[in-house]
């Protein structure tokens, strides 16, 4: 587990807890925040220790996401971001 912090960017302000990533599922854990008041959710994003970030999945917000490569036209490959949460409706639109 790698510990850090889970930051989210609202239109009334930025929010950062304590939290842990873990490195085998992408799975963040964190303790609950009050938005309350707050209506657009701009960003969030995991940053361990050593201050890289991670951004966290727009549709499940529980996750980080990864970048992976699919066959694009011909013989290209193609970037594409996807959640590392198997069962995200975010990972099921992007597979290939």
């Amino acid at each position: 587990m790698k510990k850090g912090t889970f930051t989210s960017e609202w239109d009334n302000g930025v929010f950062t807890t304590p939290a842990e990533l873990d490195e085998v599922t992408g799975e963040i854990t964190t303790e609950s925040i009050d938005v309350q008041g707050c209506e657009q959710l701009f960003d969030e994003f995991f940053t361990d220790e050593s201050g890289k970030d991670y951004q966290v999945c727009k549709e499940c917000h529980t996750h980080i996401t990864k970048t992976i490569m699919v066959d694009g036209i011909g013989k290209t490959l193609n970037e594409v971001v996807v959640c590392t949460d198997p069962d995200c409706i975010d990972s099921e639109q992007q597979r290939f």
